[in-house]
């Protein structure tokens, strides 16, 4: 046993074969080519929808301070440090980090120290003889076929996609904070209308009453003022409760106690003024869900050459140094201490078919992340041409609806002062008063709706919701270095 471990033909071919390990390992890993979009799916060269591509510049970061609400600035700066499920990505996202980090190790060789001691004796006297022995061990599994350097390279992909989920989470994240701040907004101010509402009722039925008094009209008038009123408590009870249920949910995205109170604004913010859009093509590099995408697919092209490997002959490597007691080294003719270097050869010759298949899942795999990139990247054209669409509906909406409720309002001051002169009777200026109240609440909703489709076009193109430098800080940032 000595011979074969210190010297002879066997220890000169042993490291001869080690010689030539770096030449046979010396492949590269392929790398993942960018997914090509098939031509029905190709960008065009501008959006169909809108006219904001005409704006030049690109695509401006900071929307949240753009809307110049430092309130709402201070609300989405708690929501990215509190929010519970932004900080459950985090940590998703560093399990994601340390598993790239585990995939290459399989790279390195793996160093163990190992000791021991045994006494033997009988019952009546001392030990009669005893036993140690130290090792250090180390293997390696030489990589030559890139399968190793493959499933580093998948699990990195799954890295970088995961970081880009996270990042996409965050904008979505202000996104949703912030539309859910002006609905909270504009719930608060759906019930100031209703309680003005309240108070125009509360005179016409005074007035009714007097008038009743008088003898100048019948009860029907009573009746018409008394349910006009109730109807309108009604509607405030409703509103109440949709304000406290959209300051719960906005307290949720804070990660504080849902108790339905919130220091509010008196009034939404303007909608900033048009923003350059950028052309189509510009989505695939700016929206991180879609790089996301990309680098799933790009991952399971790199899971397709694991497989392979796997089909393939693989060689590992074991070495120790071991140091035993006297009587040890003695039985076995052996110096102190003594090393052993060896190799293994491993080829996989039946399997059942499962190597072939964990090639063709691994094939399939990677169709179908090429299918979700697809889509992917359709869904994001077409969150950007519906967002787009509809800055033009909704400006126009708001506008027209600024018209109608300035003609009701003087429609009602007409009325009231026909119904004084007995020219019309009350259930007229009951309905032309209940109109207005409507009018003035859908122009309220669309303010709002236009507010959330500005965000979401900022969310739909990729726009970064703060500047560099900001006080909006990047929270539970992720970093990759090992």
């Amino acid at each position: 046993m000595s011979d074969l471990v210190r010297n002879g033909p066997p220890r000169v071919a042993l490291i001869g074969f080690l010689a030539l390990l770096p030449l046979v390992s010396s492949c590269t890993v392929r790398m993942a080519q960018p997914p090509e979009l098939p031509p029905e799916a190709t960008e065009p060269d501008r959006w169909a929808a809108g006219s904001m591509d005409e704006l030049p510049g690109p695509v401006p970061a900071g929307w949240v301070a753009a809307f110049g609400d430092p309130q709402l600035e201070a609300i989405v700066a708690e929501a990215l440090e509190q929010n519970q499920n932004l900080q459950s990505a985090a940590a998703q996202l560093e399990a994601a980090r340390l598993s790239a980090v585990k995939a290459g190790a399989n790279l390195y060789p793996f160093i163990g120290l190992s000791a021991g001691a045994v006494a033997v004796g009988g019952f009546d006297g001392e030990p009669t003889s005893d036993r140690s022995s130290a090792a250090v061990a180390a293997s390696w599994e030489i990589d030559l076929w890139g399968g190793i350097r493959a499933g580093k390279a998948a699990a990195t992909a799954d890295y970088v996609s995961a970081t880009n989920e996270y990042e996409f989470a965050m904008l979505s994240l202000a996104a949703q904070t912030a539309s859910s701040w002006f609905l909270a907004i504009t719930n608060k101010l759906q019930v100031e209308l209703s309680e003005e509402a309240i108070g125009l009722d509360q005179r016409n039925l005074r007035i009714a009453q007097a008038r009743y008094n008088a003898g100048l009209v019948s009860e029907l008038d009573l009746h018409l003022a008394r349910s006009q009123l109730a109807a309108e408590e009604e509607k405030l009870r409703q509103n109440r409760s949709n304000l406290e249920q959209s300051v719960r949910s906005l307290q949720l995205l804070l990660g504080r106690y849902p108790d339905a109170e919130l220091g509010l604004a008196d009034e939404v913010a303007a909608v900033p003024p048009p923003i350059p859009v950028g052309i189509p093509a510009q989505i695939l590099e700016r929206r991180p869900d879609i790089v996301a995408a990309e680098r799933q697919v790009a991952s399971a092209f790199h899971e397709i050459q694991v497989a392979q490997a796997a089909r393939l002959p693989s060689i590992s490597l074991t070495a120790s140094a071991n140091s035993a007691a006297s009587g040890l080294r003695t039985a076995l003719n052996l110096p102190d201490p003594f090393w052993n270097l060896g190799a293994s050869l491993f080829a996989p010759i039946f399997a059942g078919g499962s190597l072939r298949a964990n090639v063709e899942i691994a094939s399939s795999q990677q169709q179908a992340a090429l299918h979700g990139y697809v889509q992917a990247v359709l869904v994001a054209f077409s969150e950007v041409e519906n967002a787009l669409a509809d800055e033009t509906y909704f400006l126009e909406a708001v506008e027209f609806q600024n018209v109608v409720v300035k003609e009701a309002t003087d429609a009602l001051r007409q009325a009231r002062v026909q119904y004084d002169f007995g020219l019309i009777d009350f259930l007229s200026v009951m309905q032309i008063q209940g109109a207005l109240i409507g009018d003035k609440s859908r122009l309220l909703s669309l303010e709002n709706q236009r507010l959330a489709n500005r965000i979401n076009l900022y969310l739909s193109l990729g726009a970064d919701y703060d500047e560099p430098g900001t006080k909006i800080a990047r929270a539970g940032s992720v970093t990759s270095e090992e």
